[in-house]
């Protein structure tokens, strides 16, 4: 989803916040904490006429959105949410639940280790997340925290429950080799609907993206940092 910010000027890329009660002349730094962490900034954030103006392109990338300048239409586009591949899925409605819950099960089981996984997956699962032999990691690698991002269908008229879902997923790579990375990948799950097992199943588990961070928030009051080499 698009929205639309219009600035009548574009020299510092500054959006006001708007806080209650009134704002004293700043007599030092004016820091930007977002959720918890704090945020470096390229243009410093200031005090002006009662509210405080701060750099719209670094709130949004610390909250996760993307900032674009449209010289066309004199607008900065701020998208909250990634959208991948631009689709309309609404007619998923009555089959998401299912597919969200298979994904929920395989991270599940890629934690606990137990059996059962195998029957999430096809006959002819493939991976260049996991070995594919194994279905799940046996490396002691846990998953922090995963978001589903978005998905898309790319089944055919014969067979329409084909489906990619982009799915975030948060862990600690090399746990028994420290310094462990906490790392970021973007894994798409080739999902389908199995007439004969009556159920949807895993195809392919595969990383389109990956980055390595320097720590991750889920919530106020938790936030993982990579772990130093001791």
């Amino acid at each position: 989803m698009k929205k639309k910010v219009l600035l009548a000027s574009t020299t510092a890329l500054l959006a006001s916040i708007v806080i209650s009660g009134s704002i004293m002349a700043a007599t030092g730094k004016i820091k930007l904490v977002v959720d918890g962490n704090e945020v470096p900034t390229d243009a410093a954030p200031r005090a002006e006429n009662g509210r405080v103006m701060v750099p719209i392109s670094t709130v949004s990338k610390a909250l996760g959105a993307n900032v674009q300048w449209d010289a066309k239409s004199n607008s900065v586009i701020v998208n909250s949410k990634q959208d991948v591949w631009d689709h309309q899925m609404e007619y998923l409605s009555t089959g998401w639940d299912e597919i969200r819950n298979l994904i929920a099960s395989y991270v599940a089981y890629y934690e606990s280790k137990k059996d059962g996984y195998k029957d999430l997956v096809s006959d002819k699962f493939k991976s260049d997340f996991v070995d594919p032999t194994l279905i799940i990691s046996k490396k002691d690698e846990p998953i922090l925290d995963y978001q589903f991002v978005d998905v898309k269908f790319n089944g055919t008229p014969e067979d329409v429950s084909q489906f990619t879902v982009r799915v975030d997923v948060v862990q600690y790579t090399d746990v028994e080799v420290q310094p462990a990375n906490l790392v970021k990948k973007q894994l798409d799950f080739d999902v389908r609907y199995d007439q004969k097992k009556g159920s949807y199943v895993i195809d392919g588990i595969w990383v389109k993206g990956k980055e390595t961070l320097d720590s991750y928030t889920v919530f106020p009051g938790l936030t993982f940092k990579s772990i130093p080499k001791y």
